[in-house]
């Protein structure tokens, strides 16, 4: 059954409760760091609380399910992006949240070209 959060036990200490919404977002800022990684729609990775919209959190009995969706620039490699961004993810998410993660799910939903990377006005 999934969860809006996992808890981590830490019995001397009490415990640690780490929500979806902060798993989504470690997951969208390390998938900016991929080379040939956009967003869907184009323009900058966001940061923030917009990051979350491209990654779907599933938790259950302390394990993690990612799905992201993403672009790929046009010239990589949607294979090799997708491998690298299932990589990145798992070793981000496992490191800063100490929970396993059972899948990273890539869902390549757009190639994204060149002039759809930048934001308008600003030049190239």
């Amino acid at each position: 059954m999934a969860r809006d959060e996992e808890t981590l036990e830490s019995p001397a200490e009490g415990q640690i409760s780490i929500s979806r919404d902060v798993i989504a977002t470690i997951a969208g800022l390390a998938a900016g760091d991929v080379d040939g990684v956009a967003p869907p729609r184009g323009g900058a990775m966001p940061r923030g609380d917009a990051v979350r919209r491209l990654v779907d959190v599933e938790l259950s009995e302390g394990r993690v399910r990612l799905t992201l969706r993403v672009g790929v620039l046009y010239g990589h490699r949607v294979q090799e992006v997708s491998q690298r961004l299932q990589t990145l993810v798992k070793e981000e998410v496992e490191r800063m949240t100490a929970l396993p993660v059972d899948e990273v799910n890539v869902e390549v939903v757009r190639v994204v070209f060149p002039e759809d990377g930048r934001r308008k006005g600003r030049p190239a």
